[in-house]
């Protein structure tokens, strides 16, 4: 059961919508695999390299946190193929699915809220600002370097763990999505490594915080992360067209922008909603099947 819940949480963060906390949310393993992630600290690495495997394994309770990552990565070695052939081939019907995911992300999570006060809905507003500014950017992009590599893995585990936002979306704002799927595709060893070595150090100094903010601040912490995902929808908008500005007549640098399906050649427009329609069916029907298994559990 937990790879099977580990095969779901990767499913969700490979794609740029429903995160793999939300899913960990949903099915009622969240506290300990925050529990789990804050045991991989200073003091447990150092048991690690003194061979005292057995106080490390302990410390980030290895008989749950492991089929749970094996569940993961097979996800990602499934998913990776198909997800980058879809956007190479088929853009719009893919990033239309995407932009249903995050739809329905969102509002699940504010779905879960219990306290839906005012004040708390008022964590919408920054959230929204904050993911429509880092949407409309067209120098977020890092790169594909080395230590652009290491603080994306750092920047998306955090996302990863969170529920409300997926790892995936980050790297799609940060310009990193494709290249971190075309680098497990193409098995490029060195990249990826040191993407999980990003991973490694953002849980090592951030889960932590991340468990401060969440006992503390739960519910206004969601509803800024909710907003954040509906601002940065204007990053998946289907629809983009490319315009090539040039410099000095020789290098040319690529500026996306967003348009309307009406000035879109062959838009697709049917298709598109009935992705993003099936996209939103699917997530509330996890958030369904989610609810059956921990009632089971319980």
């Amino acid at each position: 059961m937990l790879v099977a819940k580990g095969v779901a949480m990767g499913a969700a963060d490979i794609v740029p919508g429903v995160s793999g906390g939300t899913i960990a949310l949903l099915t009622g393993i969240y506290p300990r695999l925050i529990n789990a992630i804050t045991g991989l600290n200073i003091h447990s690495l150092k048991a690690l390299t003194k061979g005292q495997f057995g106080e490390f394994w302990r410390s980030i309770d290895g008989r749950f946190i492991l089929p749970l990552l094996i569940g993961i990565a097979a996800a990602f070695l499934i998913l990776a193929h198909p997800i980058k052939y879809a956007i190479a081939h088929h853009p719009i019907p893919t990033w239309s699915f995407f932009f249903g995911l995050i739809i329905a992300s969102a509002v699940l999570i504010i779905k879960h809220m219990t306290n839906k006060n005012a004040i708390n809905y008022v964590w919408l507003i920054p959230g929204i600002f904050v993911g429509y500014w880092i949407g409309v950017q067209t120098s977020i992009a890092f790169g594909s370097g080395n230590t652009a590599v290491l603080i994306a893995g750092m920047l998306a585990i955090c996302a990863m763990i969170l529920p409300g936002i997926s790892g995936s979306f980050i790297l799609v704002l940060l310009g990193m999505y494709e290249v971190l799927i075309s680098a497990v595709t193409n098995k490029e060893y060195t990249t990826l490594l040191i993407f999980i070595s990003g991973a490694i150090i953002g849980l090592i100094f951030f889960s932590r915080l991340i468990k401060a903010v969440l006992s503390k601040f739960y519910q206004q912490t969601l509803f800024f992360l909710s907003g954040l995902m509906l601002g940065s929808l204007v990053k998946v908008w289907p629809w983009k067209i490319t315009l090539r500005s040039s410099e000095q007549g020789i290098n040319h640098a690529k500026t996306v922008t967003n348009v309307l399906p009406t000035d879109y050649p062959n838009p697709m427009t049917l298709i598109a909603i009935s992705m993003a329609l099936f996209a939103i069916v699917l997530v509330f029907t996890i958030e369904y099947i989610g609810k059956k298994l921990q009632a089971k559990h319980d």
